[in-house]
C-alpha cells in the first residue's frame, strides 16, 4: 500500500529534495496509521485533459463517449499551441488487427509475396479477432479453416487504417443479397454480427475525432487503475513506499517460499515492520521519481527502484534456474509459431512473486509506484476487496531476460487483440515495469520507435542502468490500445544485459 504519494505538475516548483523527504520523515511518525494519498486528488487522475468527450449516433439516438485526444506535441515542451510540429518517426511500424464478423473458423496467413505459401498466423474464431505488429504494404488473407488454398480475403496494410474487417454478409451495393445472408443467420450468430456492426461503426466515429484506430472492441470500459500524468518531458511525480530497500543478504535460512494461499494474512499494516526489516535501509520509506521520458506513449523513468543487494539477489536466483529460448507474446505450444522467431532471440526464465521475501518487496513496491493496492498483485482471501469480482492476482510472474551480443527483440506491443466474446471484459496487458540488472558495455537500449515529438525522426532509446525502472502503459486512459507503444530491445553490440519484466493487466488476468 502506498503511504504517502506527492504529485507535482510542476516539477520545478520543488527545488529541494531533502526538505521534500524531512517532510515526509515527519509525517511517517505521526500517531495515526497513514492511508494512501496524493497531493493530486483522484478527481485530478480522471481529469486528464487528453480525455475528451466524443458525441457519436450509431443508430441508437445519440451518445456520449470519453474518448483519448493527443495532445498538440507543442504542449509535450510547454510551448505555445502549435507552436512546434511532429515529426514522423523513422520506424513506420504499424499493429494490424483482423476481424472475423462470419460464424465460420477461418485460418489467417501473412503473404511472403513471392509465390510461396503465406505463413499461418491464428486461428480466427467465429467472430472473433487476432493481430501482429506490421509495416505497410505487408499483406495477409484468410482461408477457411479446413481448405488452406482457397483465399477468401487479401489485405495489404496501408496506414493510418489498422483495422481490417473479414465481412461475407454485407453485399456493398446489393441489398437482396445482404438481406439474405441475414435471414440464413441463427438468432446469436445474427446478434454476434450486429455487435461486430457496432463495433465498426463507432470505430469509424472514433477514428475521425481522435485520428487513431480503435483497437479495442466497443464497448470496452476505461482501465480501472490510475495512469500517471505525462503532461511534458522532464515532468517528475514523487511516489513514497514503505518497502525499503534491502542493502544486506538475508541468511539463505532466512528465505523462505511464500504460500500463495496466505492471502488477507499477507496484509501488512501501515505501522508495520516489513518483511526481513533488519536488513533493510534505516529509513521509514523509500522516495521514488518517476521522470516522464515520452508523452505519448506515456513513458516514464524511475532510477535507484531496486537496490545493488536486491540485483545481486535477483541474479543469483539464476542459478539452477532453466534459461529457455523466448516465446513472443500470443504463440502456443504445439503450433508453427512457437518455433524460433527471428523477431526475439533472448533467453529467459520466470520468477514468481512468491519466491521469498524479497521478490514479494519488489512486487509491493511496484504496486505502490503503479499506485495499486498490493492485494491485486497476489492471490486473495475471498473477503479481500469484495468489489473485485476476480480474486486472481493481476500481475504476471517476473519474467527475467538475458541477450547476448547480436541479440534483440525488434518492435512490438505487449498488448493483444480483444475478441468480441471471448471474455467481455477484453482483459489486457495495461502497464510494463522493466527492471535492468546491469550495463551493457555498448548497445542493449530499451527504444519507443515511434514516440511522439518535434525533434528527431529516431526512436527514443533509454539506456539500461543498474536498478533502474522504466514504467510504460499499453492502455490509452479511455480503454483503447496505444498502437505508440511500440517498443523494441535494440542489439547488445558488446558486453550482455540481463533485465525483468513485470507485466501488470487491466481489467483482469487472463
Amino acid at each position: 500500500m502506498v503511504a504517502i504519494i506527492k504529485m507535482t505538475e510542476h516539477y520545478h516548483r520543488y527545488r529541494s529534495l531533502p526538505a521534500l523527504l524531512l517532510l515526509l520523515i515527519a509525517l511517517s511518525f505521526s500517531q495515526q496509521q497513514v492511508k494512501a494519498e496524493c497531493s493530486a486528488s483522484d478527481n485530478d487522475f480522471e481529469n486528464d485533459p487528453a480525455i475528451q468527450t466524443m458525441n457519436f449516433d450509431i443508430g441508437y439516438g445519440p451518445q456520449e463517449f470519453r474518448a483519448y485526444v493527443e495532445p498538440d506535441v507543442s504542449t509535450f515542451y510547454e510551448a505555445p499551441s502549435e507552436s512546434m510540429s511532429r515529426r514522423k518517426p523513422k520506424h513506420p511500424g504499424w499493429a494490424a488487427k483482423f476481424i472475423n464478423m462470419s460464424n465460420k473458423r477461418l485460418r489467417l496467413f501473412w503473404d511472403p509475396k513471392n509465390g510461396r505459401p503465406g505463413s499461418p498466423m491464428k486461428v480466427l474464431e467465429p467472430f472473433e479477432a487476432g493481430g501482429t505488429a506490421s509495416f505497410p504494404s505487408h499483406q495477409f488473407y484468410v482461408t477457411p479453416f479446413e481448405d488452406e488454398s482457397k483465399i477468401l480475403h487479401r489485405w495489404s496494410i496501408t496506414p493510418p487504417q489498422a483495422v481490417y474487417y473479414y465481412d461475407p454478409i454485407t453485399v456493398p451495393g446489393d441489398e437482396e443479397a445482404t438481406q439474405t445472408n441475414l435471414d440464413n443467420l441463427s438468432a446469436q450468430d445474427f446478434e454476434s454480427y450486429r455487435r461486430h456492426v457496432d463495433n465498426r461503426d463507432f470505430s469509424k466515429h472514433y477514428f475521425n475525432f481522435t485520428g487513431r484506430e480503435y483497437l479495442s472492441m466497443y464497448p470496452r470500459n476505461k482501465p480501472s487503475h490510475k495512469i500517471w500524468r505525462a503532461d511534458y518531458f522532464g515532468q517528475e511525480h514523487w511516489v513514497t513506499t514503505r518497502e525499503t530497500h534491502f542493502v544486506e543478504h538475508p541468511d539463505l535460512k532466512e528465505l523462505r517460499s511464500i504460500d500463495s494461499r496466505e492471502g488477507r494474512n499477507r496484509v501488512l499494516r501501515e505501522d508495520e515492520p516489513r518483511l526481513l526489516q533488519q536488513y533493510r535501509t534505516q529509513e521509514p520509506f523509500l522516495n521514488m521519481t518517476l521522470k516522464v521520458l515520452s508523452c505519448a506513449p506515456r513513458a516514464f523513468e524511475i532510477k535507484n527502484f531496486l537496490s545493488k543487494t536486491e540485483v545481486d539477489h535477483i541474479m543469483y536466483l539464476t542459478t539452477g534456474l532453466d534459461l529457455h529460448r523466448s516465446t513472443t507474446a500470443g504463440e502456443k505450444s504445439g503450433t508453427e509459431l512457437d518455433q524460433t522467431r527471428n523477431t526475439r532471440t533472448s533467453l529467459n526464465t520466470w520468477v514468481y512473486r512468491e519466491k521469498d521475501q524479497i521478490i514479494d518487496t519488489i512486487y509491493r513496491r511496484a504496486a505502490d509506484l503503479l499506485r495499486i493496492d498490493e492485494a491485486m498483485m497476489r492471490q486473495r482471501s475471498k473477503d479481500e476487496l469484495p468489489k473485485v469480482s476476480s480474486k486472481g492476482t493481476i500481475a504476471e510472474a517476473l519474467q527475467l531476460v538475458h541477450y547476448d551480443v547480436g541479440q534483440e527483440y525488434t518492435a512490438h506491443h505487449d498488448f493483444g487483440y480483444s475478441g468480441m466474446f471471448s471474455d467481455p471484459k477484453q482483459p489486457q496487458r495495461f502497464a510494463t515495469v522493466l527492471l535492468y540488472l546491469n550495463e551493457p558495455e555498448v548497445g542493449g537500449e530499451t527504444e519507443f520507435p515511434r514516440w511522439v515529438n518535434a525533434e528527431t525522426r529516431e526512436g527514443l532509446a533509454v539506456e539500461p542502468e543498474i536498478g533502474k525502472a522504466v514504467l510504460f502503459y499499453s492502455q490509452l486512459g479511455d480503454g483503447n490500445m496505444d498502437d505508440w507503444s511500440q517498443h523494441a530491445a535494440l542489439p547488445v553490440k558488446k558486453g550482455e544485459k540481463w533485465l525483468m519484466n513485470l507485466w501488470v493487466w487491466d481489467p483482469v488476468y487472463h
